[in-house]
């Protein structure tokens, strides 16, 4: 007989299929042959799940304990003085300091073009 996780009536979490989802499922029996185990989802649910799809409550709770604690820690969350909203806006108001003097050498520019295109002939066409 083989060595069994997971017994009959043993309260685990349980990974949905297809999903990195784990739920709290209350284990059924155990088919020897397939080497699945039948638990049942608090929904009601009857589903087949492989012993590497189910954990018991206490490693899970670690698990999600160790996750939560380590992200806290990530120096993805910190930000330094040098990202600050200050600065950027800083930033941002000269940039449209320089866009707006761009914008007038633009207009300059493209009013010297109209006066040549006034001063073009104008040709028309007529039927023949």
């Amino acid at each position: 007989m083989p060595f069994l996780k997971y017994q009959t009536g043993d309260k685990v979490m349980g990974r949905w299929p297809g999903s990195s989802l784990y739920y709290e499922v209350n284990v059924l029996s155990f088919d020897a042959k397939s080497r699945l185990y039948t638990v049942i989802y608090k929904d009601g649910t009857e589903l087949e799940l492989k012993e590497q799809d189910i954990m018991s409550l206490t490693g899970f709770q670690a698990r999600t304990r160790s996750r939560s604690r380590s992200n806290s820690r990530s120096p993805g969350r910190r930000r330094s003085r040098s990202r600050s909203p200050a600065r950027t806006t800083r930033r941002s108001s000269s940039r449209t300091a320089a866009a707006a003097t761009t914008a007038t050498a633009e207009t300059a520019a493209s009013s010297r073009g109209d006066t040549k295109l006034k001063q073009a002939p104008e040709v028309k066409l007529s039927p023949m």
